[in-house]
C-alpha cells in the first residue's frame, strides 16, 4: 500500500479528478483513434495523442462508448480499445450509455451542430478537435448553446495543458524574465489548422482578448480563397502584449518554434516542443545566459493531462486553460489575418462584424 503521508503521493493525487465520469469518442477516425500510428520511433513527444487511449490513460474518466457514421470505423475502433458500445447514432449513445464527457472529434463541417444536439442532450462537457469549426457565426452558436445548457466546453488544444508549458507560464508569472511584452512563433503551418493550437496556447500566456490584427498571405490567389492558408500575422492583445506569427519558415513540422519575451529574458521552445530553453542575464556580465527550462515533476501525456483538466473543470463548473473562447478567438485571427490582407494589409479590429466569414 502506498505511504498516503508523502507529499509525493498527496501531489499526484491532487491533481486527479475528483468523481468518476462517463467518457465516449464521436468520431472514431485520425484524432479519435488512430493518429499516434504515425509517431511510432518519434519519442521527444509524450504520447498518446488520440483521444481514445488518452481517455483511457486518464484519471477520473472511464470510455465507455464510441459514435461514428463508418461502421468500418467503429469495428477498428473496436478492435484497437475494445469498446463494445458502438453507435452510428450519437444521440442514442448519449442517452443509452449515460455519457458525461464526449471527446468530439469529427471533422469541421458537422461540428457546431453536433454541439449544440450534445448540449441539448446534457452532457457534462464537450472536449472538442480543432480547427473549431468553418465559420464565425457557427462558433457563437457552440459557444451559446453550452452556456445555455450549462455545459463545459474545451478545445483540444492540449499544448495549454503541457507541462513544460506550464512551468513556462509559472517562471513568468514569478518574474523570472521580467513582465511579457512578445510572443514570435515560426511555423509553416496552416492557420485554422495547427495554427490553432499555436494562437490558443498564446491567448492562454497573453492573459487577454486579441483586439487587432495586421496579415500577410504569399499570394492574392491564396487570400481570396477561403480554404485553410498559411498566413503571417501580427496579433495585439488588450493589455499591450503582442503575437509575430511568421508561417515563412521551413516547411517540417519541426520547425515549429515558439518565443517568449519580457523585458529580462525570454523562453524559448524549439522543435516541435522538444527543447526549451531560459535565458537570463548572468549574474556577474549581464549578458544573457542559457539554462534548460526544469522539466515537469510528473511528465504525462498533454491529451491525457487535458482529458482530467476538462474532469475537473465539470467540478470547478468553469474550463479556463483552454474554452471554447478561445478556439473561436483562434478562428478569428486566422480569418482576420486573411482578411487584413484582402483590404491591403491594414488593421482590423476584433471582433469581426461579418460572423459569416469562413475558412477551411
Amino acid at each position: 500500500m502506498p505511504d498516503t503521508g508523502t507529499e509525493a503521493f498527496q501531489t499526484v493525487r491532487g491533481t486527479a479528478p475528483q468523481n468518476a465520469y462517463r467518457g465516449a469518442v464521436l468520431g472514431c477516425g485520425r484524432m479519435g483513434s488512430t493518429i499516434d500510428d504515425e509517431h511510432v520511433g518519434q519519442p521527444h513527444y509524450p504520447w498518446p495523442w488520440a483521444h481514445a487511449p488518452a481517455m483511457m490513460e486518464a484519471r477520473g474518466i472511464d470510455l465507455i462508448a464510441a459514435a461514428d457514421e463508418d461502421p468500418e470505423k467503429l469495428e477498428d475502433f473496436k478492435r484497437r480499445w475494445g469498446v463494445s458500445a458502438l453507435y452510428t447514432d450519437y444521440r442514442e449513445m448519449v442517452e443509452k450509455e449515460e455519457i458525461d464527457v464526449v471527446c468530439l472529434t469529427t471533422r469541421p463541417e458537422p461540428r457546431a451542430e453536433i454541439t449544440a444536439g450534445l448540449a441539448e442532450l446534457g452532457v457534462k462537457a464537450i472536449f472538442t478537435t480543432k480547427p473549431m469549426c468553418r465559420t464565425l457565426a457557427e462558433a457563437d452558436v457552440m459557444i451559446e448553446a453550452c452556456a445555455r445548457n450549462g455545459v463545459i466546453l474545451a478545445m483540444a488544444c492540449h499544448l495549454n495543458w503541457y507541462g513544460y508549458y506550464t512551468i513556462a507560464r509559472k517562471l513568468i508569472a514569478d518574474g523570472a524574465i521580467g513582465p511579457l511584452k512578445t510572443m514570435i512563433c515560426h511555423s509553416p503551418s496552416t492557420l485554422s489548422n495547427i495554427q490553432s493550437h499555436t494562437l490558443a496556447l498564446l491567448r492562454l500566456f497573453a492573459g487577454a482578448p486579441a483586439r487587432w490584427v495586421i496579415g500577410l498571405i504569399d499570394t492574392d490567389e491564396q487570400a481570396h480563397s477561403d480554404t485553410d492558408i498559411p498566413g503571417t500575422g501580427i496579433v495585439v492583445y488588450e493589455n499591450g502584449i503582442r503575437t509575430i506569427l511568421n508561417s515563412r519558415s521551413e516547411s517540417h513540422i519541426y520547425s515549429w518554434s515558439l518565443e517568449f519575451i519580457g523585458e529580462t529574458g525570454r523562453i524559448v521552445s524549439r522543435h516541435s516542443h522538444a527543447q526549451f530553453e531560459l535565458w537570463t542575464p548572468n549574474p556577474v556580465t549581464g549578458a544573457p545566459a542559457m539554462t534548460h527550462l526544469p522539466g515537469p515533476w510528473h511528465p504525462r501525456s498533454s491529451m491525457v493531462d487535458a482529458i482530467e483538466g476538462v474532469c475537473r473543470s465539470i467540478e470547478k463548473g468553469k474550463e479556463t486553460t483552454c474554452p471554447g473562447e478561445f478556439g473561436r478567438e483562434s478562428l478569428e485571427i486566422a480569418i482576420a489575418i486573411r482578411e487584413s490582407h484582402r483590404r491591403g494589409n491594414v488593421r482590423v479590429d476584433l471582433p469581426l462584424e461579418d460572423r459569416g466569414l469562413r475558412m477551411g
